[in-house]
C-alpha cells in the first residue's frame, strides 16, 4: 500500500530540494503512470477479494468485519500520520523534520493500538457480539505499522519516484492475495479478511522502508514538529475526517449489521473505483502543484489538465455503472446480495463527482489551505452522519437517496473554494467537464437505447455487449470533440510520441 532517495544523504538543520522541482510537469505525467499502476494493483486485489468474499460471507459477516476494520480505521485517523503530507507540501524540509515526526507518529501509534486492545471487551458488550473483541485484537495490530511508514513514504512522493511505490504494493497485493483467498477457501471467513488486512500491513512497511531508503535518526526536536504544525495538523484533520468510518459505526448501532453490510458492499465498490480514478492523479497531483505554488500560470495548466483526466475517467466509469449496477449485481454476485444494487447506483452518482473532487483536494491543500479542505470534509461528515441518524429507520433506499441528494448540494463549496484560490471563474472550470460530459451522455444514450436489443442473449453476454458499445460509443465521441486535449495530455505522458509517430 532498492535505490536510495537522493533526499536523505542530508546533515541536520539543512534542507531537502528534491528532483520534484526540475522537469514538474513531465515529471508528473510520468508519475501518474507509474501511480496508477501503484493503484491499479490492489484495486485488482481487492476487487478480487471483494468477488470472493461475497460470494463466502452474508451481509450479518460483513457488516460485522465492517464494523471492526472501522472501529480500527477510526483510531488510526486520529493519529498524525497526515504530517507525512506536511513533509510532501513543506518546500524545504530538514532531517530533525523528518526524524522528530516519524518517533511522533510512532508513539501516537503504540498509545492507540493499546487504546484499542483495552477497549475491546466494551465494545464487543456494547455490539451485542463476542467476535468483534478478537477482530479488534487482531486487526489493532496494524495501526503503529501504517503509522510508521509517513515519513519514508513522504520522502518517495517528494521524490517522485512512483516506480518504488509501485513496487511495494505490487510484493504487498500478491502476498495479502494469497493469503487471503486461501483463507476464504479453507472456510475462515471475516477472519481471513481481518489476517488479509493485517499481512498487507506488515509487507507495505517492510516494502516501505526498504525502497524509500530513507532510516532515521535518533533526534526528537518539538521544534521541528511546531514547523509542520500549521499544515499537519489540519492536513491530519482533512485524513481523519476522510478515513475514518463513522458512518459505518453509527449505521451499524443504530440499523444493525445486516443493514450495515449492504452499504459497506455498495461502499466498498465505490471505493475501489474512486481509488482507481483518483489514486493515481491525488498523490502526484498534490506534489506538483505544492512544487508550483510560486508560478501561477503552470499551476492553473497543470490544474486544468488534471480536472480533465479525472473527468474522462470519471464520469463514463460511475454513470456507466448507474445504468448496469442491478445487472452486474444480479450477474457476478450471490442472490444475497441482489439488494445492495440500488445502493451501488447511488454511490455511483456521488463517484461523478468525487473522482473531479480528488483534483480540487490536491490543489486546495497544496496553496496551504489544508484548513479549507479540513472544513469543507468536516461539513461532509456531519451531514452524512446527520442524514444517517434522521432516515436509516425508513430503510436503506430513502437514507441512500437522501445521501446523493446532501452530497449534491454541500459539493459547490469545495468548487467556490477552489475557484477562489486559483483566481478563475466558476464557468470557466465547469467548463472543463463539458467535452468528458458530452461524451458520456452519448455513451448512455448507446447503451439505453440498445439494452433491449436480441433478448435471447445470457445475461452475461447481454452486459459485456453493453460495456463494449459504451466504450466504443465514448471514445469515439471524445476523441471526435476533445481531441486536442487528449493529444496535449499524450504528448506529457509520452515524451518521445512524437518524434516515433
Amino acid at each position: 500500500m532498492s535505490q536510495s532517495l537522493e533526499t536523505t544523504a542530508v546533515a541536520p538543520g539543512t534542507a531537502y530540494h528534491p528532483h520534484v522541482r526540475t522537469g514538474r510537469s513531465r515529471s508528473a505525467a510520468v508519475g501518474v503512470l507509474w501511480s496508477s499502476l501503484h493503484t491499479a494493483i490492489p484495486i485488482f486485489g481487492s476487487t478480487l477479494i471483494f468477488y470472493v468474499s461475497a460470494r463466502y460471507l452474508s451481509p450479518a459477516d460483513l457488516g460485522l468485519f465492517g464494523l471492526a476494520s472501522s472501529l480500527v480505521m477510526t483510531a488510526i485517523a486520529v493519529s498524525p500520520i497526515a504530517f507525512g503530507e506536511a513533509l510532501v507540501q513543506r518546500k524545504t524540509i530538514s532531517k530533525s523534520n523528518a526524524d522528530s515526526v516519524f518517533w511522533m507518529t510512532i508513539a501516537v501509534g503504540l498509545v492507540l493500538m493499546l487504546s484499542v486492545f483495552l477497549a475491546a471487551p466494551s465494545i464487543a458488550q456494547w455490539a451485542g457480539d463476542s467476535a468483534i473483541a478478537a477482530l479488534l485484537l487482531l486487526l489493532g495490530l496494524r495501526i503503529p505499522l501504517d503509522l510508521s511508514v509517513a515519513v519514508p513514504n513522504a520522502m518517495i512522493v517528494r521524490s517522485m519516484k512512483f516506480k518504488l511505490v509501485a513496487l511495494r504494493t505490487s510484493v504487498a497485493t500478491s502476498v495479502s492475495l494469497v493469503i487471503t483467498l486461501s483463507l476464504l477457501w479453507a472456510g475462515y471467513g471475516y477472519w481471513a479478511l481481518a489476517i488479509s488486512q493485517l499481512s498487507s500491513s506488515i509487507v507495505i512497511c517492510a516494502m516501505v522502508f526498504w525502497t524509500s531508503g530513507w532510516r532515521p535518526g535518533l533526534s526528537f526536536n518539538l521544534h521541528a514538529i511546531k514547523e509542520l504544525t500549521g499544515y499537519g495538523l489540519y492536513a491530519s484533520g482533512t485524513r481523519m475526517l476522510t478515513t475514518m468510518r463513522l458512518d459505518h459505526i453509527v449505521l451499524g448501532a443504530l440499523g444493525g449489521t445486516a443493514m450495515l453490510g449492504f452499504y459497506f458492499f455498495a461502499q466498498k465498490l465505490y471505493l475501489m473505483l474512486t481509488q482507481f480514478v483518483g489514486g493515481a492523479l491525488s498523490s502526484v497531483t498534490h506534489a506538483l502543484f505544492s512544487s508550483l505554488q510560486d508560478d501561477r500560470e503552470k499551476t492553473a495548466r497543470a490544474f486544468y489538465i488534471a480536472s480533465f483526466s479525472a473527468a474522462v475517467v470519471s464520469l463514463p466509469l460511475f454513470s456507466l455503472l448507474l445504468v448496469l449496477a442491478p445487472d452486474i449485481v444480479a450477474l457476478l454476485f450471490d442472490p444475497r446480495w441482489q439488494g445492495a444494487g440500488f445502493t451501488v447506483q447511488m454511490f455511483s452518482v456521488i463517484g461523478c463527482i468525487a473522482g473531479v473532487s480528488v483534483v480540487q483536494g490536491a490543489f486546495i491543500r497544496s496553496q496551504g489551505k489544508a484548513n479549507w479542505w479540513f472544513f469543507y470534509q468536516l461539513i461532509q461528515q456531519a451531514t452524512s452522519l446527520l442524514v444517517i441518524g434522521v432516515t436509516f429507520s425508513a430503510g436503506l433506499e430513502t437514507l441512500m437517496i437522501a445521501l446523493v441528494l446532501k452530497s449534491l448540494l454541500v459539493w459547490p463549496i469545495s468548487v467556490i473554494m477552489m475557484a477562489r484560490l486559483l483566481g478563475i471563474g466558476l464557468l470557466k472550470y465547469l467548463g472543463t467537464f463539458v467535452t468528458p460530459a458530452i461524451a458520456t451522455l452519448a455513451m448512455i444514450s448507446a447503451v439505453l437505447a440498445t439494452q433491449h436489443l436480441a433478448p435471447e442473449l445470457s445475461p452475461a453476454i447481454s452486459v459485456a455487449a453493453r460495456i463494449g458499445i459504451a466504450i466504443v460509443t465514448y471514445l469515439a465521441v471524445l476523441g471526435l470533440i476533445a481531441r486536442d486535449r487528449i493529444v496535449e495530455i499524450l504528448n506529457l505522458v509520452w515524451p518521445g510520441r512524437r518524434k516515433t509517430a
